[in-house]
């Protein structure tokens, strides 16, 4: 499984280059400052490019899946979903590459890999009744090429995403991080991480000074291989989760001053990166 610390290349929607351009610059300019390859995607309809790009699961193999989240099928946000062949069709990769999954209907935001999982909240059965569960996990573990590990989503109504990369993230080794749910909902905490230590996990809560509404931002940091890249939101948790961070990896975790965009709409780095090794 190609994980995120081997990624050397890091791309962006063109609705955020138009809409963020100061943003834009500043992140470019980090990534570019640690030679991360920065490029555009291009015939996109909303920020959250992660989502609606293929999955990166070795050189050369990439995995398509039907995009057509339930959140955004309201005619009123239903224009903001992007046909994931139109920025696809731009960067001359062979479509030989791809594993096709387009009859499963998949979110990227919901699929955190670790060496020996691809991590994903029991969402995707509610957007895959066709299917069996058993029947869908075996498509999804076949084109991974790992085992696929379900966890709870934390609040359907409050996250109707229901994406596990604001939830939690693999640092190294069998070490992961997640937000500090034992602080907001401490039965929720104990079922997630009970069942990732089942599978041999240690888990690590994110420690700030308080509990916050946007602790979940720290958690979705834009992760390559030179350079952890967080957002800076002008809070007081700021520092400590710079800190932190900074404390499990052996390369630099930076602060980039958010964009109001976080807080509107809560999507961060991650959400709105789309990185590759290349």
């Amino acid at each position: 499984m190609l994980l995120s610390n081997e990624t050397n290349k890091v791309y962006f929607s063109n609705c955020l280059e138009s809409h963020c351009g100061d943003f834009f610059k500043r992140i470019k300019a980090v990534l570019e400052q640690y030679s991360i390859e920065v490029g555009v995607l291009q015939n996109t309809k909303d920020y959250w490019c992660r989502d609606y790009m293929p999955l990166q699961v070795a050189e050369g193999r990439f995995v398509k899946y039907r995009y057509f989240p339930n959140y955004l099928n309201k005619p009123n946000v239903c224009s903001y979903r992007t046909e994931m062949e139109k920025p696809w069709s731009h960067l001359g990769i062979d479509d030989k590459f791809l594993v096709d999954l387009s009859d499963i209907t998949l979110d990227g935001g919901n699929m955190v890999k670790t060496p020996y999982h691809v991590i994903m909240t029991d969402k995707i059965f509610t957007e895959n009744k066709n299917f069996k569960r058993n029947v869908l996990i075996r498509r999804l573990e076949d084109a991974f090429q790992n085992e696929v590990l379900i966890v709870p989503r934390y609040d359907p109504e409050k996250d109707p995403c229901g994406h596990t990369d604001g939830m939690v993230r693999y640092i190294k080794g069998c070490e992961l991080l997640t937000d500090n749910y034992s602080k907001f909902n401490a039965p929720f905490a104990e079922r997630l991480y009970n069942i990732l230590e089942q599978k041999g996990y240690n888990v690590n809560e994110l420690e700030l000074p308080y509990v916050s509404d946007y602790s979940w931002a720290y958690i979705n940091f834009l992760q390559t291989s030179k350079v952890i890249i967080i957002p800076k939101l002008n809070l007081l948790s700021d520092a400590s989760a710079q800190e932190y961070l900074s404390s499990f990896f052996d390369i630099p975790v930076l602060q980039v001053k958010a964009p109001t965009l976080i807080k509107k709409y809560g999507g961060a780095y991650n959400c709105m990166s789309w990185n590759i090794k290349g």
